[in-house]
């Protein structure tokens, strides 16, 4: 009977063990910065290590870390805010081409009301990764979309633009897709721990580089878009230099879907209209089309970007971001 007492409490530990494995998620749910792969497994990307953003010697405290409670959620989950004065010099983190800037805003309040009136700087790495130094002050971005910048090189003045409740700086590093990733530090490293932790003083060691390789603009990879069963020919450009005899951007690639098209999707930052170009797919889903950016359409500036499958009328399911490309005109 002992025995047979012992089977049976087997056999239910079992069957709760069975029964609580019914109730777990399929696949975990990521956080900002994470992609999952095809085990299961939620994978950040791998990014090299940057420097404080401040020139060398200059004590930089962190006054709000990865998942902060006031503003650092969701796609912002892993930005760093950094103690500084008006006017205190704010340097590159790491070699970089100056993707986009705001300097004109003289706008900055406690509600998020004033969240799209920062002054910022966003830095474009060469590998998939920016950095961005928002709430610069009134004409506190020092550097020009194009220019190379060199780690230690001045960008832009700390301010209290935007959505902020007293002069800082909000630091982040972010993939293609705007999200934000974890952020290592050479000076944390040092101190034990390579990430920023709340209310660390870091002492920069960001010293100028006097020389540094210029960088290319990042790429679209072939499978920007596979979350949409879309894989390239080949790596789109996010920056677009468009001469009048540029008759168009070649696309092409494999779709996987049910859809008989895809639809690339354009529309200006700070319109509401997107633009539609519909493409059809062969029988071995395959597309090939040459996208025009005719400049009475799209003139110089900022993008948002998207390819998706299409049905018969060339409707698409929803998506819930885009890719950022700049156009520059000569």
């Amino acid at each position: 009977m002992a025995k047979r007492g012992r089977i049976v409490v087997l056999l239910v530990l079992l069957a709760i063990v069975a029964g609580c494995a019914t109730f777990r998620s399929p696949s975990p749910v990521c956080l900002a910065g994470a992609q999952l792969d095809k085990s299961g497994i939620c994978r950040n990307q791998v990014t090299p290590q940057h420097k404080i953003p401040f020139r060398e010697g200059y004590s930089a405290e962190v006054t709000q870390g990865f998942h902060g409670y006031t503003s650092h959620k969701e796609d912002l989950a892993f930005a760093v805010d950094f103690a500084c004065e008006e006017g205190t010099p704010v340097v590159a983190s790491r070699d970089g081409v100056v993707w986009s800037t705001r300097g004109d805003s003289n706008v900055g309040c406690s509600d998020p009301e004033c969240v799209e009136e920062a002054n910022y700087v966003v830095l474009d790495h060469g590998d998939g990764t920016y950095t961005s130094y928002y709430h610069l002050q009134h004409f506190g971005a020092l550097v020009q979309p194009g220019e190379q910048v060199c780690a230690g090189q001045l960008v832009g003045l700390c301010g209290n633009t935007g959505f902020s409740s007293g002069s800082h700086l909000h630091f982040a590093q972010s993939n293609l897709a705007g999200v934000t990733l974890p952020v290592r530090f050479e000076e944390a490293r040092r101190a034990g721990y390579a990430f920023p932790l709340p209310r660390a003083t870091y002492a920069s060691r960001n010293a100028l580089s006097l020389t540094c390789d210029d960088t290319d603009y990042s790429t679209l990879p072939r499978d920007a878009f596979a979350h949409q069963g879309i894989f390239l020919e080949k790596r789109l450009p996010t920056v677009l230099e468009l001469g009048q005899g540029l008759a168009g951007q070649r696309i092409e690639g494999e779709y996987r879907g049910r859809f008989p098209n895809i639809t690339i999707h354009r529309r200006a930052v700070g319109s509401d209209q997107w633009e539609e170009t519909c493409v059809p797919v062969d029988e071995r889903g395959r597309f090939d089309a040459l996208l025009p950016w005719a400049p009475g359409e799209f003139g110089a500036g900022y993008y948002f970007f998207m390819i998706t499958g299409s049905d018969a009328e060339c409707g698409s399911p929803g998506w819930a971001w885009s890719y950022r490309v700049r156009v520059d005109r000569p």
